[in-house]
């Protein structure tokens, strides 16, 4: 059973009023991990290695030059520094002007299993200071699975659009459109989930302008796209078969926000 529609018509508004509070920001320069606080990365059977970007942000430009380093946590990793990976050049130089940067991790293929092992990582700098939130950064690092590893039939573990997890779809790939997820029947019968992935790092997206089925009472066909926030970023493990993705819900005249649903393969 899908979620109320009532329910949907009281958060239009506190969606749409909070992601524009976000643009108006007046504090300080503060660090975070601002694209996603965990990430999967691969190597291919036929590398030697495979580079993975972690970027950072700062809340707003910065004034004059700063050094962020990102440091690994080796108590809360199972990844090994200078075995598993090693982090190219720790140290980024952040500008006048700019809002972020990115560090990157060379995976290694030799110690690299289909399990996977995860690294955590942190920021320091020594004259910015770090925000609130989205401080730490998980990365899984493995082997990489053939898709037709993936596909097949999903526990909906975490839900927003169902009223409580627990439905079971099948995700497919779509025999048209390469590098292209089908969840059957996800919002309705009839209705699919499409996503489009990256066949190398297996980031997805959501191709705007998906209908899910349902009318909105007052505001026409409740559609989907890719999140608004870029911290939220929706992704898939080939190896172990989750997919974890975050969509946007909205209709011509505001948003219901970025909803998250998680599917783990049976």
């Amino acid at each position: 059973m899908k979620k109320i529609l009532f329910l949907l018509i009281g958060c239009l508004m506190f969606f749409a009023c909070r992601e524009a509070e976000a643009d108006n920001y007046e504090g300080d320069s503060m660090l975070n991990f601002n694209k996603g606080v965990a990430g999967n990365g691969f190597v291919l059977n036929s590398q030697t290695y495979s580079d993975y970007k972690i970027s950072y942000g700062s809340i707003k430009a910065v004034e004059g030059s700063h050094q962020v380093k990102l440091v690994f946590d080796a108590t809360q990793s199972t990844a090994v520094l200078g075995t598993d990976f090693d982090i190219l050049d720790d140290t980024d130089d952040l500008g006048a002007g700019e809002t972020g940067g990115e560090f990157t991790i060379r995976i290694y293929k030799a110690p690299a299993t289909q399990d996977g092992k995860t690294a955590t990582f942190k920021l320091q700098s020594g004259s910015l200071p770090n925000a609130g939130f989205d401080q730490t950064y998980k990365l899984n690092m493995s082997l990489t699975c053939p898709i037709a590893n993936f596909v097949g039939i999903f526990d909906n573990t975490e839900t927003w659009w169902y009223n409580a997890p627990g439905g079971q779809f099948e995700i497919k790939e779509n025999p048209s459109v390469a590098n292209q997820l089908i969840i059957d029947d996800f919002f309705d019968v009839g209705y699919d989930l499409i996503l489009n992935y990256n066949p190398t790092t297996f980031a997805v997206s959501v191709p705007e302008g998906q209908e899910t089925g349902y009318i909105h009472p007052s505001y026409g066909m409740i559609k989907v796209k890719s999140s608004t926030d870029g911290a939220l970023v929706s992704s898939f493990n080939p190896c172990t078969r989750k997919l974890t993705v975050y969509m946007n819900y909205y209709v011509p005249a505001g948003t219901f926000g970025n909803q998250k649903e998680v599917f783990q393969g049976i």
